[in-house]
């Protein structure tokens, strides 16, 4: 039974000592609270377990990052050579537009040289034929030539007389052969 059922008033005495012991209304809100902070605790536990075990593989990676910044500090090095290789660059930049132009201008020389060669590969043409035909005719005279020396030998051959007169001096003339019996 509790001391303020108690039937002969009694309790309200034993209420009266017992006053000091009980706890303020402040006091029990509070512990109201760390009740309900208490069962929220669960849920942080298995969340933090979670955080946890997806970390775990960090401690492994922290060496491999620490050799990756030993092999990535000569590249640090390199940065200012870098810099003054694309300083020393900057200039052909600027040549970029004149060689474009001399491009256009070696192409349109290209191609008037190259109507230029067609022409000529057509008069090339044209002077084959000519020489072709020349060689022809003067392959024609040479034989004509022939055989007039061998007319000319026929003739002489069958004078009468070999006494060197004005027919023998023509053969000696036109076949060469008066030059040959003076020597």
């Amino acid at each position: 039974m509790s001391s303020e059922e108690a039937p002969d008033g009694g309790g309200g005495i034993l209420a009266g000592l017992l006053a000091p012991l009980r706890l303020p209304e402040r006091a029990v809100v509070a512990l109201d609270a760390l009740v309900d902070a208490v069962g929220n605790l669960g849920p942080m536990r298995s969340e933090l377990t979670r955080v946890r075990e997806q970390t775990e593989p960090l401690d492994e990676l922290i060496p491999r990052l620490d050799r990756l910044i030993e092999q990535t500090e000569p590249l640090g090095e390199l940065l200012p050579r870098l810099d003054s290789l694309i300083e020393q660059t900057k200039p052909l930049g600027e040549l970029l537009p004149a060689l474009d132009r001399l491009e256009e201008r070696l192409c349109t020389r290209l191609d008037s040289l190259h109507g230029v060669i067609v022409e000529l590969e057509g008069n090339d043409s044209h002077l084959n034929t000519a020489v072709r035909d020349l060689y022809r005719e003067v392959a024609d005279m040479h034989k004509t030539l022939s055989g007039l020396q061998d007319d000319v030998q026929s003739v002489t051959d069958r004078l009468p007389d070999p006494t060197r007169g004005p027919l023998e001096k023509a053969r000696d003339a036109l076949t060469g052969s008066g030059d040959q019996e003076k020597e």
